[in-house]
This record gives C-alpha cells, sequence and structure tokens, in this order.
C-alpha cells in the first residue's frame, strides 16, 4: 500500500482538469536508462477518480478517490483497505494506547535507565508527533520559463527541496490537452484531502512530495515531469494518452466479493 501511495502521489501532478462526460488517462514512468518500468491508468468521471497501476503484466493495485474517503484495492490479494478520518481517528487512538504503555513502563525502570530510555526515544516522539514542525526542507517551485514535450508547448518548473532540485515539471496550457477545465475542483479536493490525511498521521514521512503543496503554484496541466536523486535522474513519468467517453460507476465501486482488510490486524 505504502509503494502504491507513494507513487500515486508522485503522478498525481499529472492529472489534468477532466471533463464530467469521462476520461481515461495512460501514465508512463521510466527509470534513468529510459526503460519503462510502470505504467498508470487514471479514470475519472462525476468529480471520482480511479488510478491502477501496473508492472507491465498485471494490474497490482487500485485507488479509488470517492471525494471523502479512499479506496485501496488489492488486486492480486483480491482484498481492499478504507482509508477515511475514522481510520485516522482509529490510527490516533491506537498510537495513544502505545504512548500510555510505554510511559508506564518506562515509569517501571530505575531513573539512570529511564533516562538512558527518554534519551534514545526523544527522536522517535518527535516523529510520531502530529504537531511537529514543518520541515526546513519543504518544496518550493520556481519558474524556468517556456519548454516542450513532444506537441505540447509546456511552462517549466523546478521543485526544490532546500538547495536539491528534485523535479522538473513541464506543464502544457489546460485548453491543449483533451478534457479540459470541468473537475480541476475534484483534483484539489483530492490533493487537499491527501494533505489532510498526511498531517493527520501519527508517524509520517517527509521525503515525499505532496501535489497539493505544489498545484496552486503550477499553471497549466504537467504532461511531462522527472524526478531527481542526488543530484541525477531517478525516473521520468509523462503523459501518454488521453481518451473522452462515458465510463461505467462500477468502476469507482470496490468489485463484488471482495473482502475488506483491517488494515491494523493479521495478513
Amino acid at each position: 500500500m505504502r509503494k502504491l501511495v507513494a507513487t500515486s502521489i508522485s503522478t498525481l501532478l499529472l492529472l489534468s482538469p477532466l471533463a464530467f462526460a469521462g476520461v481515461v488517462m495512460d501514465l508512463v514512468t521510466m527509470d534513468a536508462s529510459g526503460q519503462e518500468t510502470e505504467r498508470s491508468r487514471i479514470y475519472a468521471q462525476s468529480g471520482k477518480i480511479r488510478m491502477e497501476q501496473s508492472d507491465g503484466s498485471e494490474t497490482a493495485a487500485t485507488m479509488i478517490f470517492l471525494g471523502n474517503e479512499f479506496l485501496y484495492i488489492d488486486q492480486r490479494e483480491k482484498s481492499y483497505v478504507v482509508m477515511d478520518e475514522a481510520m485516522l481517528d482509529e490510527v490516533s487512538a491506537k498510537m495513544n494506547e502505545v504512548m500510555k504503555e510505554m510511559q508506564a513502563q518506562l515509569a517501571n525502570m530505575p531513573p539512570e535507565q529511564r533516562a538512558m530510555m527518554e534519551q534514545m526515544m526523544k527522536g522517535q516522539m518527535q516523529g510520531m508527533s502530529a504537531q511537529q514542525a514543518p520541515s526546513s526542507s519543504a518544496p518550493r517551485v520556481e519558474a524556468m520559463g517556456g519548454g516542450e514535450w513532444k506537441s505540447y508547448k509546456c511552462r517549466q518548473y523546478a521543485v526544490f527541496e532546500g538547495a536539491e532540485k528534485v523535479q522538473d515539471i513541464c506543464a502544457a496550457e489546460l485548453d491543449e490537452v483533451d478534457g479540459a477545465d470541468e473537475v480541476i475542483e475534484t483534483f484539489r479536493k483530492m490533493a487537499a484531502y491527501i494533505t489532510k490525511m498526511t498531517e493527520s498521521m501519527p508517524m509520517r514521512s517527509d521525503d515525499r512530495i505532496n501535489p497539493g503543496e505544489l498545484m496552486d503554484e503550477i499553471d497549466g496541466f504537467p504532461v511531462h515531469t522527472i524526478d531527481y536523486k542526488n543530484g541525477v535522474v531517478a525516473r521520468e513519468t509523462s503523459l501518454d494518452s488521453v481518451t473522452e467517453k462515458d465510463l461505467d460507476e462500477g468502476m469507482f465501486a470496490v468489485p463484488e466479493g471482495y473482502r475488506r482488510q483491517d488494515p491494523f490486524g493479521p495478513r
């Protein structure tokens, strides 16, 4: 699930403001050598979005956004997880229980041992706090002028974390991409919901870019994104095709017979 979320978060910037009639988008990701590593297919209609990730041989997982919840569907296991505010409340409650247990164990330790354990755990406790200070390397976006990607004329953007460039983005004019401006609010709600979920998690990583932090700073539709790691190209994600058509509403639901998985229970 973590991998799909991370991958999905990095490809969300490739979502256009889609038409209510229904749109299917294909995205392709290649590694630094130009070898295709995965494909993503995105369906959007009536404020709902479905994202499928494939390794080339089969669809491994699907994520669906319904406005107030995400559904993560494991196609191989024929199971699914619901990610919503109730899940976040459960995570917080469980983490509070863990904290209380840890505090009780510390209280029973000799003073010297307790002081040593508290020092060792100090950094972990800060990382578990949903109220931790923002990262000093929060991403920033800089406009880099014009450019082109295939048939699209683009506005170029560079994304930095601290002094390090982590992305180049080529954003085309909205009216140059089929399925123009009508569902932009759906994408904004999805990005805002991701931000809300990320910030509410008791433990979270700041090493991934949240598109909710970037989309207001990018004018246009990103058709090509380059990700960098330690100053070198790590992967490229680009829009491969767009098709407008009416979609079956069943595409935005869990398939019949799939088992709901407790994210906190045994696998």
